[in-house]
């Protein structure tokens, strides 16, 4: 049997009261050679209920993990199932214009050495607005990656664009080290392998709610500073050419980021008496140790305003 032209994953836990809208986005595409995957990660919602509805179609099938494996295992159990030359990820709360798939495949089509496509997308629940990222047609990968190194995720979350299953292939698996810096360090990674090109018009929607990932790391500024030092780490190992004039700079980031971990278990002392606390101690310490910055910030001891400052960085 010919596999579909495009794989459509939909990673879910406990948002069955958006499934319906969400899948019912993939079925109204104008293209039709797909196949959509639901993967669920042991909700305890109705979302079995709702996903059963759906099934009669051939082009739906439900995956159910044994245990709760958390969001970036759930991503990847995504890529398992996934069989399509193109890859479609699709929050659980989040939905496609209908025109999205054949818009995508059309650029895939067009220039084979992209390796992600994306669209400009609006902004829904509440409120509403379009994000206009700074890219616009085909633009060369490294470029795009330097972006993206340097500031905050501009191609968006994983509703935004799509993949090339050959380059999937290639860049393995999602980092379960991260979480807030998940998509970003992988768009870099497939950006090594290919350029990429953002349609200038909205095709997806984008919810935003309380329980979006994006919300649930708000305010945890300690974890989000070690994740950026693991973010660069998995960039430096993954993410770049194996001939590459930048690595100077990449190293000296994580240096820099690394003195910020270090200033973060000093911030810590006080306040071990919480089990949160002492484990984000520990991963700072062991950070700062391999790293070789255990004691940097003691140079500044008397100031004690520059461990505010490393702390506030990004």
């Amino acid at each position: 049997m010919q596999p579909p032209k495009v794989s459509v994953v939909i990673p879910t836990y406990n948002y069955g009261h958006f499934l319906d809208e969400t899948i019912q986005s993939v079925l109204d595409q104008t293209f039709t050679d797909f196949e959509l995957i639901i993967v669920d990660n042991r909700s305890t919602d109705n979302t079995v209920e709702v996903v059963k509805k759906y099934l009669a179609d051939s082009r739906v099938s439900f995956y159910v993990n044994e245990t709760n494996v958390g969001l970036v295992g759930n991503w990847n159990k995504c890529l398992e199932y996934a069989t399509g030359e193109y890859l479609k990820f699709l929050c659980a709360d989040d939905k496609f214009a209908p025109q999205l798939l054949e818009k995508f495949v059309a650029i895939m089509e067009q220039y084979p050495n992209v390796s992600i496509v994306g669209s400009y997308n609006e902004v829904f629940g509440g409120y509403g607005f379009c994000r206009i990222g700074p890219f616009k047609g085909l633009t060369n990968g490294r470029e795009v990656r330097e972006v993206l190194l340097g500031s905050w995720n501009k191609l968006r979350n994983p509703s935004v664009v799509m993949f090339r299953m050959s380059a999937v292939r290639k860049a393995g698996k999602f980092n379960p080290k991260l979480f807030k810096l998940t998509d970003r360090e992988y768009y870099v990674r497939l950006l090594t392998l290919g350029d990429c090109y953002i349609i200038p018009e909205s095709l997806s929607y984008v919810r935003m709610h309380p329980n979006t990932q994006s919300a649930k790391v708000r305010n945890k500024k300690h974890e989000l500073i070690l994740e950026r030092y693991w973010y660069m780490t998995s960039v430096k190992e993954h993410g770049m050419p194996k001939t590459n004039p930048d690595d100077e700079k990449v190293d000296a980031d994580i240096k820099k980021k690394a003195i910020r971990c270090a200033a973060v278990m000093y911030e810590m002392l006080p306040k071990l008496y919480k089990k949160q606390n002492r484990k984000i101690f520990k991963t700072a310490y062991q950070i700062g140790s391999s790293e070789g910055v255990l004691f940097t910030p003691l140079l500044h001891y008397f100031q004690p305003k520059y461990i505010k400052q490393l702390i506030s960085k990004k």
